[in-house]
């Protein structure tokens, strides 16, 4: 699957959780530095609502903070999402997963996500329902004995 496809399933899934319902006819747009050959460091959440305006939805990076080992996830603007949290965890520790476009001459990569419908909905829920029992599946396995 692309990267770029896997982040909007990410997104339509958790939707109901990330637009309020003055915000309905915005978009979310998800950016990030795409360096051909490496891994994502980080990407940007934005809801941008119909007149233009952009709001910052969440940060996130692969990189510990300095202030906390265990901070890759903010949100702002009092934005909160544990569906947004995990979906984007899941993609982002595991990147080799998914297919990249070529990066091309910009280094700046960008996922809009317009309003779903609901076989958008169905779409993201079923890719959602694959990767969380695919987590469980590898949680439950036990280790090989060591002799």
């Amino acid at each position: 699957m692309e990267f770029e496809k896997a982040i909007a399933l990410a997104v339509v899934s958790s939707w109901d959780d990330l637009v309020k319902t003055n915000d309905e006819l915005c978009t979310v747009r998800i950016e990030y530095r795409d360096i051909s050959g490496t891994s994502l460091e980080w990407l940007k959440v934005w809801i941008v609502r119909q007149s233009g305006h952009w709001i910052l939805v969440c940060n996130y990076s692969t990189k510990a903070s300095r202030s906390s080992q265990d901070l890759r996830f903010r949100f702002a603007n009092s934005y909160q999402s544990a569906t947004l949290t995990q979906n984007l965890d899941f993609i982002m520790q595991n990147q080799l997963r998914f297919t990249r476009r070529a990066a091309g001459s910009s280094m700046k990569g960008m996922v809009e996500v317009a309003p779903p419908n609901q076989e958008d909905r169905t779409n993201a829920g079923t890719w959602r329902k694959a990767f969380t029992d695919d987590l469980a599946r590898v949680r439950s396995t036990p280790y090989a004995k060591q002799n």
